[in-house]
């Protein structure tokens, strides 16, 4: 009687394994789903809560040389806003931008930006030393990611 059981058991026990098996990947995948929609649910009550901004996506992961120069060009921004330079600094904002989405027709922008910024002159001298050395190391970065990217110069 122990043994009839015990083998009925086995064999319904191999019976649903078979089922799993021919359901093949769509089985876990299913009950996978099941789980993430109730975690989407708690965790949009959550996001409620929290403020807008804490909302906004993350930014792609952008190339080390990239978030160089990304540096340099805030630096660069904060110097030129210090001594009113507004327009260059909205042009410097522009590209910065464009080579956050797209790094090919950005470092070509930022060159472009990098050309006016040559003939600027600061009142100060140091400020004037710090700010060719910003654009000496963001050309320099451009430069560099351009040459990984395999770009030409546009003309």
């Amino acid at each position: 009687m122990v043994l009839e059981v015990a083998i009925g058991l086995v064999a319904g026990m191999l019976i649903l394994v078979g089922l799993g098996v021919m359901a093949g990947p769509a089985l876990p995948r299913s009950l996978g789903m099941a789980r993430r929609r109730g975690r989407r649910v708690a965790s949009a009550s959550r996001l409620r809560r929290q403020p807008t901004a804490a909302r906004t996506p993350a930014p792609a992961e952008l190339h080390p040389t990239t978030v160089k120069a990304l540096a340099a060009t805030a630096r660069l921004l904060a110097l030129l806003k210090e001594h009113g330079m507004e327009r260059h600094a909205a042009a410097l904002r522009m590209a910065g931008k464009r080579l956050q989405v797209e790094e090919a027709s950005g470092i070509h922008a930022m060159r472009q930006v990098l050309r006016h910024l040559r003939s600027v002159r600061l009142e100060d001298e140091s400020d004037q030393r710090i700010f060719q050395g910003l654009v000496g190391q963001l050309q320099r970065a451009l430069d560099d990611r351009a040459e990984q990217l395999e770009l030409l110069p546009k003309n």
